[in-house]
């Protein structure tokens, strides 16, 4: 969305969760030409009283959080709704496709979890999809494949027959599987089969040994087909066992090697140069709440607070609440005609954004274009990442704007009594230590 002059307000799919208000509204009879510019009061502000008269709650919190549209925002146009970027992804379309599909349960984070070579994880995964090219998979595509399993020519070639079933298979498992797990081992559907064997049912190495043997019991099987000279180990168990081993020795080294060095060091906030004003701002979203808020405050090089701000968002992600502190914190020091600054964000991926060095592609939010604008301005400004420890101020108006009662920015000029503390521990000098890792 632009300047909002041409996006329904009703009828149109603007909102983040791509859903028109049309199903949301609670009012029997509606304006459905009305566009979201005519929502806005003369202020340029959301009108909370016709919204909240139109839409619930819920609603409100999340629309309130997307920053009212303005003339300098550009014309609205129309964007891919399957990316979060609004730029046309063939990924996209095929997830979107996709989406009311059932997905397939299965612990799959001890999957993707597992310390060890990428195309055994790829195989399993495939296994565990049932989308491996077996003779009975391939003979539903093509007539006159026959579904037998070439090495025991016994039953058909399903992905467990392949695996677990097949007399070549059976024999390794024999050898590997302890006597009170068999029964269950060889009576469980395939992909029960793959996830209760992955979560290392047996002991903390069985998931290596397990999926290990599956794939080379699929390799030796590719190999028996498509290489003449091949002949299966005399040994399998032994061939398991041993590359097993080695995975399991990779990670013990990687997790006991060359640790990673770090050091201590103690952090507190800064002032900023003589003839700088420096803005520290903050985000902060409560999901138990579904609502967030930010709040920022403008310090001077005697550690003199000029004004602090706190207002309540409504309901966005972590990172646009980070945005809107920063907007709004820069938005209110141009009207105070300060010439240097320097702004201050724990947020790295937000000083990234702003600052150009994260890709967000052509569709730049909204906040973050007007965060640019207000950049390119007739003044000098600076955007640094800063740790927790130098921004305690304001993370605790971050947090205060929770508590109000309404969405108007609340403007400080005298601190709250519990914010006045954590300036003189700023005035003060006073350091946090924390750990960070020293480049090699």
């Amino acid at each position: 969305m632009g300047n909002g002059q041409k996006v329904n307000l009703w009828l149109d799919n603007w909102m983040r969760d791509d859903h028109s208000l049309m199903n949301h509204s609670t009012q029997q009879i509606i304006d459905t030409t009305l566009t979201v510019k005519d929502t806005l009061m003369d202020t340029g502000e959301w009108d909370i009283n016709f919204l909240t008269a139109n839409l619930p709650l819920t609603i409100v919190n999340q629309l309130v959080a997307i920053p009212a549209p303005k003339d300098t925002d550009g014309p609205d146009s129309l964007g891919w709704r399957g990316t979060n970027t609004r730029q046309f992804t063939v990924q996209s379309a095929y997830n979107l496709q996709r989406r009311d599909h059932m997905s397939i349960d299965g612990n799959w984070k001890s999957m993707w979890s597992w310390k060890g070579p990428h195309r055994i994880q790829t195989f399993m995964w495939i296994a565990a999809h049932e989308c491996l090219l077996t003779n009975y998979r391939r003979s539903k595509w093509r007539s006159g494949i026959s579904p037998t399993c070439p090495a025991c020519g016994n039953e058909d070639e399903t992905i467990i027959h392949v695996l677990r079933d097949c007399m070549h298979a059976t024999q390794i498992w024999i050898r590997l599987v302890t006597s009170n797990h068999i029964t269950n081992f060889f009576s469980l559907t395939c992909r029960d089969w793959i996830f209760y064997n992955m979560e290392g049912a047996h002991n903390k190495e069985w998931q290596t040994i397990f999926m290990v043997a599956c794939w080379h019991l699929w390799t030796w099987r590719n190999k028996s087909i498509f290489e003449d000279d091949f002949r299966r180990p005399n040994n399998p168990t032994h061939v398991i066992l041993k590359m097993a081993m080695k995975i399991d020795r990779c990670e013990q080294t990687h997790l006991n090697g060359w640790p990673r060095q770090k050091d201590t060091v103690f952090i507190g906030w800064k002032q900023p140069r003589e003839g700088w004003i420096k803005l520290n701002c903050d985000g902060a979203h409560k999901s138990s709440m579904n609502l967030s808020g930010c709040g920022g405050l403008l310090r001077d090089n005697n550690d003199i607070c000029l004004s602090s701000f706190a207002r309540k968002i409504g309901s966005c992600d972590a990172l646009h609440a980070e945005m809107w502190g920063m907007y709004i914190g820069m938005d209110l020091t141009t009207r105070k005609r300060i010439t240097h600054l320097q702004v201050e964000s724990d947020s790295k991926v937000l000083v990234d954004i702003v600052t150009g060095n994260c890709n967000v592609n052509e569709n730049i939010p909204t906040l973050v274009r007007r965060i640019r604008d207000l950049t390119s301005m007739n003044w000098h400004v600076q955007i640094n990442h800063t740790w927790r420890e130098e921004n305690k101020s304001a993370d605790w108006l971050a947090n205060y704007s929770l508590t109000l009662n309404s969405f108007d920015l609340h403007v400080l000029e005298t601190p709250p009594r519990e914010l006045q503390s954590l300036l003189f521990y700023d005035f003060s000098g006073t350091c946090m230590p924390r750990s960070v890792r020293l480049g090699f």
